[in-house]
């Protein structure tokens, strides 16, 4: 069974404050990832299967075990999304009214 929790009732259950970005930049984020594919598997890690060898309890032990483990794949994965939001500015600086109206 498959359970879908929205990220705000996350942070709601974990006391967090809600996560506040500028206008339009979580949007621009979500599409350079898709783009980049920082956060799949290969890059990340399976977190389905991480999850299984992770026997502490709190976010907290996730975190500090994850990081342990696999914390460089974090810094790869920052790298290629960033990359692509640099790529992102470039295509955004070359849209003009005659591809606009294509």
């Amino acid at each position: 069974m498959q359970i879908k929790l929205p990220s705000e009732r996350i942070r709601a259950l974990l006391d967090m404050d809600p996560l506040q970005l500028p206008p339009y930049t979580s949007q621009i984020l979500n599409l350079a990832n898709q783009n980049a594919q920082g956060t799949r598997p290969r890059i990340v890690g399976q977190m389905s299967e991480l999850i299984q060898e992770f026997s502490g309890r709190s976010v907290r032990e996730w975190e500090d075990w994850y990081l342990a483990r696999y914390g460089e794949r974090l810094a790869v994965a920052r790298e290629r999304i960033r990359s692509m939001v640099a790529k992102l500015k470039e295509a955004i600086n070359l849209i003009d009214d005659q591809m606009i109206d294509a």
